[in-house]
């Protein structure tokens, strides 16, 4: 029996590069309750959930969703599936760890907390959302983390290509921040540049060039320019976001 049941954990375990549809990550801080969903490389959303008590802890470590239900009977009870007292709620992702999962709720008030048996709680609302969008075989990382969902992904081992929670454009370099009233420039055939449009502080524009006289192509022929650099904040796109969108693009391991 032992045997037939890690077979079992070896075929739903599969690597995701195993399924070209199952490019998803959900990752989730013990430190701070959350659960991110990452898809393709891209950071998606972030909800708050419940996790373990202290007696009875959420386990930590890399695990696969191997099943997925609607309206799950809570058996210990034998509550039906869809009751308003089933404490599973509507839906249920299960994880390849005894009886674990990641399920919804009868008590929405208690999300956030440390309170359950284990698994780990959501809005009915929110794991409604995530059920749609999972596939089995996703890879589910329970981790504890003090720094943004990207940045311990991308440490775990997942090749993420989003940046400070925004889709990277092909080709971008960076990103312009204002911090000051700025002009934006179309740049006429004969190289001479025309005012188009007057933009306030705190708009943010992906750079796709930048040039030593302070001038940075935004796309679509417009540039914005700051010749001291103290009207704007730039920041170059890191190095291994531009590593995995190159080894995304390539298929390279």
């Amino acid at each position: 029996m032992k045997k037939v049941w890690l077979m079992a954990i070896l075929f739903f375990c599969l690597p995701i590069s195993t399924f070209a549809d199952t490019d998803h990550l959900i990752l989730i801080n013990l430190t701070t309750n959350q659960l991110s969903f990452f898809e393709n490389g891209n950071y998606i959303r972030t909800f708050p959930v419940t996790t373990g008590r202290k007696s009875t802890p959420t386990p930590e470590g890399s695990f696969c969703i191997i099943n997925k239900y609607k309206n799950k009977e809570y058996h210990r009870k034998k509550i039906p599936g869809g009751a308003p007292n089933n404490p599973l709620g509507t839906r249920w992702l299960g994880l390849n760890e005894k009886e674990y999962a990641i399920h919804g709720t009868n008590r929405e008030g208690t999300i956030g907390g440390r309170e359950s048996n284990g698994c780990i709680r959501m809005h009915d609302r929110d794991i409604q959302w995530l059920y749609e969008r999972v596939s089995l075989q996703t890879k589910v990382i329970i981790s504890r983390f003090h720094t943004s969902p990207e940045y311990a992904a991308y440490r775990l081992g997942y090749r993420v290509v989003s940046w400070n929670g925004r889709k990277v454009e092909k080709d971008q370099i960076g990103m312009l921040t204002l911090v000051d009233r700025m002009h934006i420039y179309w740049q006429e055939p004969n190289g001479q540049f025309t005012k188009v449009k007057t933009v306030l502080p705190n708009e943010r524009y992906a750079v796709y060039s930048q040039r030593k006289n302070g001038s940075y192509y935004i796309g679509n022929n417009l540039y914005i320019m700051d010749e001291t650099g103290e009207k704007t904040r730039y920041e170059q796109l890191p190095y291994s976001t531009l590593s995995n969108i190159y080894k995304r693009k390539y298929h390279i391991p």
